[in-house]
């Protein structure tokens, strides 16, 4: 009998189009089809950008928790979080991200991290004493005043009047008043960007389009982002603004590090290790990685480069799956492959996402067997 050949396959969420565990599945459904040698071993991860909460939450066995909260708009929407222990794990997408809002939709003046902050009061009042809080994904530029306020902080202006927390009301918050007995927590901020909070690499100027603001809007959320953080460093005594990190999801870690002594860490890193990657790789004769598109930003502490640093170091090969790729990412990768063979446009492209990867998944398999003979 010939010698199994054991494939790791550790992808990265497709943004808009396949999630981490439906990648995995097509990609050990393709490998079985071809050959009894393969013994496919799935492990989905992640980096703080979308379905970072699933991915933690399955490796926790948590308990999923469902609610209903505001979205980024202030309507009511169902979201939930996963509690293992007394851990709990959000993902700030479900309650406060863009993919809740329709076309024309996003509005970052009026966009509030209210919902956020509505899963994380649950979970203190359910008992949890950590947090685990994935960012990515997030529809708002409020700097977590909405969260706060949703936390039972009170946000007042110059003459004492009680404000919403939104992209708006940044630059008009003079006053954070602190509610009593609020509970101690450790709270962890996974995040995929290590953006300041302010400037030419900060939220707005970085993540703002995306988010929906203009030419007309931008100056108002980043003098609002800097106002609100100038009064959150006097608060906390640490300097905020310039922290790796400070800029993803508009700021919304900053009110965590002042009020509950949060920590921000790069999610790429912190989910590997979580999920204990290096154990996982003992046994592997080749990891199969990928995401959306593969690029230059995939360089930067993406979950794709992760795995293939840990593979590395662990003497594994490793190749790399995307929708799209440049070749200025190869060198972090032993291949890189797009698994759209012809010409397709990008809506058509990622309606058959999984169909798509299955057949190129045959076709790698095929060629991996054949050469392992």
């Amino acid at each position: 009998m010939d010698h199994q050949i054991h494939i790791l396959v550790a992808p990265n969420s497709m943004k808009g189009s396949l999630d981490a565990f439906t990648f995995a599945s097509a990609v050990e459904e393709a490998f079985l089809g071809v050959s009894s040698r393969f013994v496919v071993s799935k492990l989905p991860v992640a980096d703080g950008g979308d379905f970072t909460g699933e991915v933690i939450c399955r490796a926790l066995g948590a308990t999923p928790i469902k609610l209903w909260v505001n979205d980024p708009l202030g309507r009511s929407v169902e979201a939930g979080y996963g509690v293992s222990g007394k851990t709990a794990v959000i993902e700030m997408a479900d309650a406060s991200g863009l993919r809740l809002l329709q076309p024309g939709e996003p509005d970052p003046l009026r966009a509030s991290s209210y919902g956020t902050g509505q899963l994380i009061r649950h979970a203190l009042r359910n008992g949890c004493t950590e947090i685990l809080l994935g960012v990515g994904g997030s529809a708002t530029i409020d700097g977590g005043a909405g969260m706060l306020a949703a936390l039972g902080f009170q946000l007042t202006g110059n003459e004492g009047q009680v404000l919403e927390g939104n992209g708006n009301n940044l630059q008009h918050i003079s006053k954070i008043i602190k509610p009593s007995g609020m509970p101690h927590a450790s709270v962890k901020v996974i995040c995929d960007v290590n953006n300041p909070l302010l400037g030419t690499t900060g939220a707005v100027a970085v993540f703002g389009k995306q988010k929906g603001v203009t030419e007309k809007t931008a100056g108002v959320l980043e003098n609002g982002l800097t106002r609100w953080c100038h009064l959150l460093e006097q608060e906390s005594g640490k300097t905020l603004a310039n922290r790796k990190g400070a800029g993803a999801a508009g700021g919304v870690a900053l009110p965590l590090i002042t009020f509950f002594d949060a920590e921000i860490v790069p999610g790429a890193p912190f989910i590997l290790n979580f999920l204990n990657f290096d154990e996982q790789l003992r046994q592997a004769d080749l990891v199969i990685t990928g995401e959306g598109r593969i690029d230059r930003q995939t360089l930067h502490d993406k979950a794709p480069c992760a795995v293939a640093k840990a593979a590395s170091k662990a003497g594994k090969p490793v190749i790399a799956i995307g929708g799209s790729i440049d070749p200025e990412a190869s060198a972090a990768f032993n291949g890189i492959f797009s698994f759209i063979g012809k010409p397709l446009e990008l809506e058509e492209s990622m309606k058959n996402a999984r169909q798509l990867l299955y057949e190129f998944s045959v076709q790698l398999a095929r060629t991996i067997d054949a050469l392992s003979k």
